[in-house]
């Protein structure tokens, strides 16, 4: 008797043991990897058969695959880290280029503060260049495993609530169009390929190098407030938006799924100047990755887990109940902005991000919209972040061109069976339609999930764009499965 128990208690033990670890090890990678041959971006949600993947390392290797691929009447698809969603760095049979190599530091000027980097370099790399030197980053994605060529083709926005958009910081770069011709692209020089391949989404040409101004180092106190969603835009306006002292922000609404709670309590995280040593600051590592990857793992399925997450955050993550002092790049990477823990891989399920840009004082209606469609939907929301972006048209496909905006953007989990998609594109699309209703866009960084027409009514010069495309690269060389689905369509 009390060895069949020891049994059952160890089989228990054991399924137990199986199940936690789920939460950390994506088993799936390891009993049911990829397909050889095929590829998808971070979100798995269109894979398709590519001819082959070409790691790039120099400008006449690139040009001759240029020149192979005009010969051949092949395709050509432009990937850094792939962490867009929507099938902009891959295509049917196409030759992907890998332009992580492309990661030479080129030059580092203190004085003008500017910097010159291959844009195979990621933001990591850039940090640590800076850092030693007492210099930042002055517009960067919270992600620093990010290409810098992949961050200005999705014209990324960082935390700085003065200078937002990485355009803001380009001073110019060097182009490569589909007939092998270099570009050197600036606001003085090819202007309209500046507006055009920021934002473009690899549409036009291979970026190779990029000059960007940069940022003194320098410290910072992290502050966090906790409040009602209703009240984030008044006390924005009063204590954020003017104040001289504040240089980034970032608010965190509740993922708790409790009525009273979800999308309602948010966090408000700024970080103000602050007296201490001189730069230089060690960089910071992400921490406790294990542990971490744990409760964000079982709060997949687990409401509990959730409901302990958003109280951690709100105890531990944001400091609201401890003084922190970093520096502006320590700021800008982990712990404060993890990434080891989100790494997740399954036959059956994804990780999908989605962002919205409403006027600031269209928010509170925007929350209470996307709540009732998240609800109604039965999302599965895993994170939720709220950035300040002001007005700049600079971009062809500019995402806030006219009124300065709220970033809402949101990690879900979502199934990636037939059922599940469609159900994550019907409420995206009735997410887009609420955005759009109150003058706001969606960031076209993400999922195909939106109809043609709801892409041209957020971006009325997408037509233009897509034209422009066409005239630089008239036998469209560069192929994405975005520009397959939107290119050719009209407003």
């Amino acid at each position: 008797m009390l060895l069949g128990l020891g049994i059952v208690a160890g089989l228990s033990l054991v399924v137990s043991t199986l199940y936690c670890s789920g939460f950390v090890i994506s088993w799936d990678r390891y009993l049911s990897p990829p397909e050889a041959g095929m590829m998808a971006d971070v979100a798995r949600l269109q894979p398709r058969k590519i001819l082959r993947v070409e790691p790039v390392r120099k400008v006449e290797q690139l040009r001759a695959v240029l020149a192979e691929a005009r010969e051949g009447g092949l395709k050509v698809s432009i990937a850094g880290s792939q962490h867009s969603q929507g099938g902009h760095t891959y295509y049917d049979d196409a030759i992907v280029l890998q332009m992580h190599a492309f990661n030479e530091i080129l030059d580092i000027d203190p004085d003008k503060l500017q910097m010159t980097v291959g844009s195979g370099c990621t933001w990591d790399q850039l940090q640590r260049a800076l850092a030693p030197k007492g210099l930042a980053m002055l517009v960067m994605q919270s992600s620093n495993i990010f290409t810098v060529g992949g961050t200005l083709s999705a014209n990324a926005h960082g935390r700085d609530i003065r200078v937002m958009d990485v355009i803001e910081v380009v001073d110019s770069f060097r182009l490569m169009l589909a007939s092998g011709e270099i570009r050197n692209v600036s606001r003085d020089e090819y202007p309209e390929l500046f507006s055009l391949v920021i934002g473009g989404y690899g549409m036009y040409g291979v970026i190779l190098d990029v000059t960007l101004n940069i940022h003194v180092d320098e410290l910072y106190e992290q502050r966090a407030t906790l409040m009602d969603y209703t009240e984030f835009p008044a006390y924005f306006a009063e204590n954020i938006q003017d104040n001289a002292n504040v240089e980034l922000l970032l608010a965190r609404p509740s993922i708790d799924p409790s009525p009273k709670s979800f999308l309602r309590e948010i966090a408000v995280v700024t970080w103000e100047h602050t007296e201490g040593d001189p730069p230089p600051y060690p960089l910071t590592e992400e921490k406790n990755i294990t542990r971490d990857k744990f409760f964000f793992g079982a709060s997949r399925s687990l409401d509990v887990m959730k409901r302990f997450r958003w109280y951690a955050q709100k105890r531990v993550e944001l400091g609201t109940t401890s003084k922190r002092i970093l520096s502006r790049n320590n700021a800008m990477r982990p712990p404060v902005a993890p990434l080891a823990l989100l790494d997740y891989y399954s036959v059956t399920d994804t990780e999908i991000i989605q962002e919205y840009y409403v006027p600031t004082g269209h928010f509170v209606g925007f929350m209470d919209a996307m709540r009732d469609i998240l609800t109604e939907y039965d999302f599965n929301v895993m994170s939720s972040t709220v950035r300040y972006v002001k007005a700049n048209d600079e971009a062809a496909l500019s995402y806030a061109p006219d009124q300065d905006v709220f970033a809402i953007i949101q990690v879900s989990n979502v199934q990636l069976s037939e059922e599940g998609q469609r159900q994550a594109e019907l409420a995206t699309q009735a997410m887009v339609d609420a955005a759009l209703a109150l003058d706001g866009t969606y960031y076209l960084t993400y999922q195909l999930y939106p109809t043609p027409s709801q892409l041209h009514r957020a971006y009325p010069r997408a037509a233009w764009a897509f034209e422009r495309k066409r005239h630089y690269d008239p036998d469209e060389l560069f192929m994405s499965l975005f520009y397959e689905r939107y290119g050719h369509t009209q407003n």
